[in-house]
C-alpha cells in the first residue's frame, strides 16, 4: 500500500485492516516478526526495526519499504542497550516512547559513537524518527523504531500515538507467537533430553535392584543408593523401608503398582518422587519384571531405576508453555472480537443516517448514497469474514438446517447482489432448472457461499464481462457453478486456492480488496454441509470456474420458500434507545420516529433507569459497551425492577455466538449486530407491536 499524505481516519482504518490481515496470516514466529514490522510500513515509516525480547536476548527484524540499498544497511544491524541518559533513542531500553520529528547532521554527530557509526547514519539519510514500546500484560515485549527517509516526511504527535495504539493491538499476536516458539524449543529440548537418557541407559548409567519377594529382602546396586542420596548403611532392605523413602503423596500409587504386578497384571512401571537428605526432591523412574516359582507365586522382582527429574521439569515447563500459548490464542480471538466491535460501532450511525436520508428524500444524492452503502456493505463483509475465520479455526461454526430449494436460494442471492455487480459494469446470468432442487442446509451460510463466489468472480473480472451461475443435478448431488471470464488462476496457485489468506496477484492499489479468506470460508461451509468444492482454470487470462457440490435431499416434498418483501409497518411503540455513541443513538431514534414510534434516547445506564421510572416503554434497545454499567448489567437491573413488561433488544458490535448467549442469559429478548439492517429492525418492532395488540 502507498503512504497517504495525511494520516486521517480512513488511512488509519486501512492500516488496521492491513495489519490485521498480516498478523492473522502469520504461520510461525519468524513470519510474525516480519509481518509486524511490515504492518507499519510505508504509512508509518520508510524503514525500521522490530526488536523483541526472546528469553533474555533481543531478536531484531529490520525492513525497508521498496529500498534495497537501505535494507542492505539495516538488515545486519543488532540491538544494543542504550547507555546514555540525556536522550531517549530506544523504547526497549527506556520503556518510553521516543519522538524525534526533526533530525539533521548535527543530530547524527551528537548520537554517533564513532566515525563508522556516523557514516552509517548519513548513508541512511533519515530526517525523522520515533520508537514505541510494545507491551502485553504489563510485560515490555519489545519496541518498534521507525524512520522517515527518502519520503522527507516528518512525524507528528498523532502519528506517534497511532503507532503506540497499533503496537498495542499487535502485542497479543506477537506474544502468542513467541510462546508457541518457546514451546517448540522446549519440545526440542525434551526430545534431546530423552535421547541423552537413552544414551545413558546404553552406557549402563542405571541403578539395578532385586527383591526376594518371599524373604522380603531388597538388594540395591551402588547407583540406586546414589539416586536416593543414601549411604550404603542407611537402607533397611525391605519394602517397608523403601516405602518410607517415597514421597508421601506418591506412596499409595507406588504400592498399587507393586500389588498389580505381583497379582499378574501390568508390569511394574512407575515414576515417583523421593525426598533427599538435603531436602531436594528427585523424580525416579523404575521398571521391573516379576519372576514366579513353579506354582505361579511371585518369587522375585528385578528391575532398574534412573533419574527423570530433568525430563519431568521439561514436561512441566512444556505444559505451562502450552497453557500460556492457549491463553495467547484466546487473546488473539479476543483481539479479533474487539476489532470487530470497534469497526462495527462507527458503521452503525452511518447506516442509520443512510436509512434516515432514504425515508426523508429517496431521490436527492441517490448516487452518492449508493456509493456509501456499497462501501459500508463491503466493510461489514470484511468484519464478518474476520470473525468467521476465528470461528472456523476454533471449530465453533454451527448450522441451522432446514429443507432448502437451491433454485430459489440461488435466484434470491443473485438478485440481492445484482445491483452491486451492475455498479461495477458487470452482468450476471443464471441458468437454473424449473423444478425445485432440495438440500438439507443452512440458508444463511449457503447464501454466504454463493455470495462469496460471486464476489470473488467480480473482483477478478474487468468491466463489461459476464458472470454465469449454473445449477445442475444428478440423482445424489446438486452442482452449483460460478463461471467468470476474468483474470484466471495460475497453475501453481490452483491447488491452494481454498486455503486461508491465499490470493491471486493484484495491482498495488488492490482495487479488488478483501483479506483472502472468502474462498476458505466457502470450503469450510460446504464441508460442514457434507459437500465439496473445486476450482478450474486454463491459466492466467482465461477465467475460472468454481464448483460447489452438495448432497441432494431425497424424499422431501416442495420446500417452503420465504419471499422477502417490504418490512411491515408496525403500530406505534414507546421505545427507549440507550447508546453512549451519541451519533448512533440519536440517528437510530430519528429513524424510528420517522416510522411513527415514540422514541427517547439516552447515553448512560443511569439516565436510562431514570427515563424508565419516569415514562413506561414497550421496547428498550440497549448498547452493550456502556460506561458505568454495561448493557448486560443494565438488562439485569431492568428485569429486577420491571420483570418482563419491557422487551429488551441488544444492539451491539459484539456478534459471536457466545455474545448472543450471554445477552439471552442477562434477560434480553433479541440480539442484533451493528450496523443493523433497518428492515430487520422494522420487522422486529412490527412483530412486538402485533404481539402486544393480540394479547391486550
Amino acid at each position: 500500500m502507498d503512504a497517504p499524505d495525511v494520516l486521517d481516519s480512513d488511512a488509519k482504518l486501512a492500516v488496521l485492516q492491513r495489519a490485521t490481515a498480516l498478523l492473522a496470516s502469520s504461520r510461525d514466529f519468524e513470519e510474525t516478526m516480519e509481518h509486524t514490522i511490515a504492518a507499519f510500513l510505508p504509512v508509518l515509516g520508510d524503514f525500521g526495526f522490530f526488536d523483541l525480547d526472546v528469553g533474555g536476548s533481543v531478536k531484531r527484524t529490520a525492513r525497508a519499504h521498496e529500498d534495497p540499498r537501505v535494507e542492505a544497511i539495516v538488515r545486519p544491524t543488532q540491538w544494543m542497550k542504550q547507555e546514555r541518559t540525556d536522550m531517549n533513542l530506544c523504547a526497549l531500553s527506556t520503556g518510553r516512547a521516543a519522538f524525534h520529528p526533526q533530525i539533521d547532521d548535527a543530530w547524527y554527530q551528537a548520537i554517533a559513537v564513532n566515525e563508522g557509526h556516523l557514516q552509517v547514519l548519513r548513508d541512511l539519510a533519515f530526517g525523522s524518527m520515533i520508537s514505541v514500546p510494545m507491551r502485553y500484560r504489563d510485560e515490555l515485549l519489545g519496541a518498534l523504531t521507525l524512520f522517515h527517509g527518502r519520503s522527507a516526511r516528518r512525524y507528528t504527535k498523532d502519528e506517534l500515538d497511532f503507532a503506540i495504539d497499533l503496537a498495542t493491538l499487535a502485542a497479543p499476536v506477537v506474544a502468542n507467537a513467541r510462546l508457541l516458539d518457546q514451546q517448540r524449543r522446549i519440545t526440542a529440548a525434551l526430545q534431546t533430553s530423552e535421547e541423552r537418557l537413552r544414551i545413558g541407559m546404553d552406557a549402563a548409567q542405571l541403578g539395578v535392584w532385586d527383591w526376594d519377594v518371599k524373604a522380603d529382602r531388597i538388594t540395591w546396586s551402588d547407583r540406586v543408593y546414589d539416586l536416593h542420596g543414601l549411604a550404603r548403611d542407611q537402607f533397611g532392605g525391605n519394602v517397608e523401608d523403601f516405602s518410607r523413602l517415597v514421597h508421601p503423596d506418591d506412596r499409595g500409587r507406588v504400592a498399587q503398582s507393586i500389588e498389580a504386578a505381583l497379582a499378574g497384571g501390568d508390569p511394574y512401571t512407575v515414576e515417583f518422587r523421593v525426598l533427599l537428605p538435603d531436602g531436594r526432591l528427585r523424580w525416579l523412574a523404575t521398571r521391573a519384571e516379576v519372576y514366579r516359582d513353579d506354582s505361579g507365586a511371585p518369587a522375585r522382582m528385578a528391575g532398574a531405576t534412573y533419574d527423570v527429574t530433568e525430563r519431568r521439569a521439561l514436561l512441566d515447563e512444556t505444559a505451562a508453555a502450552r497453557r500460556d500459548a492457549e491463553s495467547g490464542s484466546r487473546a488473539k480471538d479476543e483481539f479479533l472480537a474487539m476489532l470487530g466491535h470497534e469497526l462495527r460501532n462507527p458503521l452503525a450511525p452511518i447506516v442509520s443516517a443512510l436509512h434516515l436520508m432514504n425515508v426523508r428524500d429517496a431521490t436527492t444524492f441517490r448516487r452518492e448514497r449508493d456509493v456509501i452503502q456499497r462501501q459500508v456493505d463491503h466493510m461489514v463483509r470484511l468484519v464478518d469474514d474476520l470473525l468467521d475465520v476465528a470461528r472456523i479455526t476454533r471449530g465453533n461454526i454451527s448450522l441451522v438446517r432446514e429443507p432448502l430449494d437451491v433454485v430459489e436460494l440461488v435466484e434470491a442471492t443473485v438478485d440481492g447482489i445484482r445491483p452491486g455487480l451492475a455498479a461495477q459494469q458487470l452482468t450476471v446470468s443464471v441458468d437454473v432448472p424449473v423444478r425445485p432442487l432440495l438440500v438439507d442446509g443452512d440458508r444463511v451460510r449457503l447464501a454466504q457461499v454463493i455470495g462469496n463466489l460471486l464476489a470473488n468472480a467480480a473482483k477478478f473480472s474487468p468491466p463489461g464481462q459476464r458472470i454465469t451461475v449454473q445449477l445442475s443435478s444428478s440423482e445424489d448431488d446438486i452442482d452449483i457453478a460460478v463461471i467468470d471470464r476474468g483474470a484466471g488462476i495460475a497453475p501453481e496457485l490452483l491447488p491452494n486456492i481454498f486455503e486461508l489468506f491465499v490470493q491471486g496477484p493484484q495491482e498495488i492499489a488492490r482495487e479488488g480488496g478483501g483479506l483472502g479468506v472468502g474462498l476458505a470460508i466457502v470450503a469450510s461451509m460446504v464441508a460442514l454441509h457434507g459437500g465439496r468444492v473445486a476450482a478450474e482454470s486454463a491459466g492466467l487470462g482465461h477465467g475460472a470456474t468454481f464448483r460447489v457440490t452438495l448432497p441432494r435431499l431425497a424424499g422431501a416434498g416442495q420446500a417452503a420458500v420465504a419471499h422477502s418483501g417490504p418490512a411491515p409497518t408496525a403500530a406505534p411503540l414507546r421505545v427507549l434507545v440507550v447508546d453512549d455513541n451519541l451519533d448512533a443513538g440519536e440517528l437510530l431514534a430519528e429513524l424510528l420516529r420517522a416510522r411513527g414510534h415514540e422514541v427517547r434516547a439516552t447515553s448512560t445506564a443511569t439516565a436510562a433507569l431514570a427515563a424508565l421510572a419516569d415514562t413506561p416503554v414497550d421496547v428498550a434497545i440497549l448498547d452493550i459497551g456502556l460506561p458505568e454499567m454495561d448493557g448486560y448489567e443494565l438488562a439485569v437491573e431492568i428485569r429486577k425492577r420491571w420483570s418482563r413488561q419491557i422487551r429488551l433488544v441488544a444492539l451491539t458490535g459484539y456478534g459471536l455466538p457466545s455474545d448472543r448467549a450471554r445477552a439471552m442469559a442477562a434477560g434480553f429478548d433479541e440480539h442484533l449486530v451493528k450496523p443493523v439492517d433497518a428492515s430487520a429492525l422494522y420487522s422486529l418492532l412490527a412483530a412486538i407491536a402485533a404481539a402486544r395488540t393480540h394479547f391486550r
